[in-house]
């Protein structure tokens, strides 16, 4: 894999983004998830995204909602940033201070792309959101998406608005 700068990464996660394969309208149960994907490209054609939105049947609260990027240049794909909501235990161990024990964001960094590991590694506890239904705004609006109300119209017709950039 190449090396990404870190402000090569962020513009990634910002560069404003159009969809090309628009998620279902209702999420399909698999595998004890409620799961929905959608297709983005830069809007100068550039860059290739997915998304990927999954939400636990048996606990709601345990969602994870993901951009993720797809190099022209090179095989695989980068996970640049995943909202998720809290999912507790982490690798058998129990500390409430862990960023996992409450709704956090992970962020690609290029010093995991350098040493080999996921590229998202590590997360930052949030009080941005505090459900899937508050996630997938923030997310929307942080990956700047300019169809956000195709992906959201339930939560359009309740007044959510996104800052329009004139």
């Amino acid at each position: 894999m190449r090396s990404y700068s870190q402000a090569e990464l962020e513009s990634l996660v910002t560069y404003p983004k159009v969809i090309t394969d628009a998620p279902r309208k209702e999420m399909r149960s698999e595998q004890g998830s409620k799961k929905n994907d959608m297709w983005l490209r830069s809007a100068d054609g550039e860059h290739e995204f997915t998304v990927f939105m999954r939400v636990s049947e048996a606990f709601p609260e345990d969602f994870s909602i993901g951009l993720v990027y797809l190099p022209k240049d090179e095989p695989g794909s980068i996970i640049l940033l995943r909202c998720n909501g809290p999912h507790g235990e982490l690798e058998g161990t129990f500390d409430i201070s862990h960023p996992h024990f409450r709704c956090h964001v992970h962020r690609a960094k290029a010093e995991n792309i350098a040493a080999g590991s996921r590229p998202e590694k590590g997360g930052e506890p949030t009080d941005s959101f505090a459900s899937f239904e508050q996630a997938l705004p923030f997310f929307l609006k942080l990956i700047n998406l300019s169809e956000a109300g195709a992906v959201m119209p339930r939560q359009q017709q309740l007044g959510l608005e996104f800052d329009s950039k004139e």
